[in-house]
């Protein structure tokens, strides 16, 4: 029989790895003075709201499974 622990290690397994696009928007947009080119973005600014979105979104979803983890009774092992 499963543990609570052993479904919620098997089902964290299952997870792909996320590369998310603010990332790769961050890396790919120049520097202006120390800042993001604001231009850039400004052209970019369909690509740079989806990336928003997309993040707020998967910020969302991992707050929600650490408060279903932290619900998972702890147990000592032996």
């Amino acid at each position: 029989m499963k543990t609570d622990t052993d479904l919620v290690v098997q089902a964290l397994m299952k997870v792909p790895e996320k590369q998310l696009l603010i990332i790769e928007l961050v890396n790919r947009v120049r520097l202006k003075g120390g800042e993001l080119d604001h231009e850039e973005l400004l052209a970019i600014q369909p690509e740079v709201n989806l990336a928003v979105a997309e993040a707020k979104a998967y910020g969302t979803h991992t707050i929600r499974a650490v408060e279903a983890l932290l619900r998972v009774p702890a147990v000592k092992e032996d």
